[in-house]
């Protein structure tokens, strides 16, 4: 242990400090460009602000010799800003309602009373690094907790390697405090020092690993956004038409293994082409997602629907046989027929009625195809477009 800290002490720990400030000033000016550049890469603006904060306090304790104020609460705070800075960060990235980090508010002003009590009344270096290795730790701490709870999908191992770097900088930070405290051995000069530089390490590591796991988080919520849009219709917020059938490929896979059957409806709303004429086709948009809203009130959570194209739409039915779907398909026959008041102007309403034709198919099992169900339930469509519309019908 003796050698460790004869080795730790010969480091120069003010090259590391210059070093990390330097890492940490370019990588602040690094970070703010790249979330400018693109508006979608949440969080890395406020991870450029704390690295910004904490090279600055970096720096602050590598040039030493400044007027207590500066060197004790300003380089402390500034230290302390960063890591609330980054849980900032997360909560941007996270999509919090509130950006406010209320626990590293109520942290740095502790800091900074403690601070300006160990510099200017008890003078104590001890009890000041004592201090913010505390509350450090519980800021991180928290980073962490917030970083791991309800993630999922591709950013759980970005998200867990974070939490990882920040639980781990935890540990440190409550080992120096508790050494300092309470073991005697760290109450030699060198072996403080050791343990100081040791520190000084592991927040410049901290630092580089928060960069890359942020940088690696933001890729993979890029992409998960990608997906999305590629998957959802941007008009009605539903899923498309290349997404649905990727969905009633795999229920006719599942049907096929356990010999339960599935329904598809079609839906289409008749003489849409007259409300666009009518009422305009920001009118016809809007009545298409109120239209979708009801559809979706009719079936049940386990349903899919989807938009197929225009003002088309279809809905997947699992475990639902034939009988059971038509119900389904009266009840969006029913709710989509009930009258919509549209303001046309200020103090001018009109009654808007809207129908729908729905065609119905059931998977028979066998030989059946998913090709065969759509065919079924496209032709029932136009059947009962042909019987006069506002009906759901099926093929026998």
């Amino acid at each position: 242990m003796h050698l460790i800290a004869k080795s730790m002490a010969q480091l120069d720990a003010l090259s590391i400090l210059l070093v990390g400030a330097t890492l940490l000033a370019c990588g602040s000016g690094g970070l703010v460009v790249v979330r400018l550049s693109n508006r979608r890469l949440r969080g890395l603006g406020w991870l450029g602000g704390a690295f910004a904060a904490g090279g600055f306090g970096a720096l602050l304790y590598a040039v030493g010799n400044l007027p207590p104020f500066v060197d004790a609460v300003v380089a402390d705070v500034s230290v302390l800003l960063a890591f609330a800075l980054v849980h900032v960060a997360i909560l941007e990235m996270r999509r919090a309602k509130s950006l406010i980090p209320v626990l590293g508010l109520v942290l740095l002003g502790l800091q900074a009373l403690s601070s300006g009590l160990q510099a200017f009344v008890f003078h104590s270096t001890r009890g000041r690094v004592v201090a913010i290795g505390l509350l450090v730790a519980l800021q991180v701490g928290d980073t962490g907790v917030l970083l791991v709870r309800g993630v999922r999908g591709t950013v759980r191992m970005p998200a867990w390697f974070i939490a990882a770097i920040l639980f781990g900088f935890m540990g440190i930070n409550l080992f120096r405090s508790f050494a300092l405290l309470f073991l005697p051995f760290f109450r030699i000069r060198s072996h403080a020092v050791a343990l100081q530089t040791a520190t000084f390490l592991v927040f410049l590591a901290t630092a580089l690993g928060i960069a890359f796991g942020f940088f690696w988080m933001t890729t993979a919520e890029l992409s998960n956004e990608l997906e999305k849009m590629a998957s959802i219709d941007s008009l009605t917020k539903i899923f498309n038409r290349r997404v649905f059938r990727e969905w009633c490929d795999k229920e006719m896979a599942r049907s096929s293994r356990t010999g339960t059957t599935f329904s598809i409806l079609m839906m289409d709303l008749d003489h849409f082409k007259q409300i666009n004429d009518e009422f305009g086709h920001l009118a016809g948009d809007q009545v298409l997602c109120a239209m979708v809203g009801r559809m979706k009130d009719s079936v049940r959570e386990i349903d899919i629907v989807a938009r197929w194209g225009g003002e088309e739409f279809v809905a997947l039915l699992p475990g639902a046989s034939l009988g059971d779907a038509l119900q389904v398909a009266q009840r969006v026959r029913a709710n989509v027929e009930v009258p919509l008041d549209w303001a046309v102007h200020q103090q001018e309403t009109r009654e808007m009625r809207i129908t729908v034709s729905v065609g119905v198919a059931a998977y028979r099992g066998g030989g059946d195809s998913l090709d065969d169900v759509f065919h079924r339930a496209d032709a029932a469509l136009y059947l009962a477009k042909a019987a006069g519309r506002n009906r759901a019908l099926t093929m026998v």
